[in-house]
């Protein structure tokens, strides 16, 4: 493989991933979510009750938490408490696994 179509494959690899990542990313309107925070604003904890959600997984990382979704207005309502983003099912189970639960028993 020449250096020209090594790096046409490198690029054309990441290209597909930043097409991918978003829509892997998006969350459904009902279900588990993960919220993520700044890091200079309220915790992701406070965010959801902000927001009227139950809180599912929270471990002692304040940046991110669980929730489960109800729909659209969800969503708007965590963006406005202070949401920096609201990360689908996927990475919900991932960050509740990480804080040490497992997301199916706390449905």
């Amino acid at each position: 493989m020449t250096r020209s179509q090594h790096i046409f494959a490198m690029v054309y690899f990441l290209a597909c991933v930043l097409v991918v990542l978003p829509v892997a990313l998006q969350p459904a309107e009902k279900g588990p979510v993960a919220v993520f925070v700044g890091p200079f604003g309220k915790s992701a904890v406070e965010v959801i009750a902000a927001a009227g959600g139950r809180i599912v997984s929270a471990g002692s990382h304040e940046f991110v938490a669980v929730t489960i979704a109800d729909g659209e207005t969800f969503f708007a309502r965590l963006y406005a408490a202070g949401a920096g983003l609201v990360a689908s099912s996927t990475v919900a189970s991932a960050c509740a696994r990480w804080n040490g639960d497992i997301l199916e028993k706390a449905i």
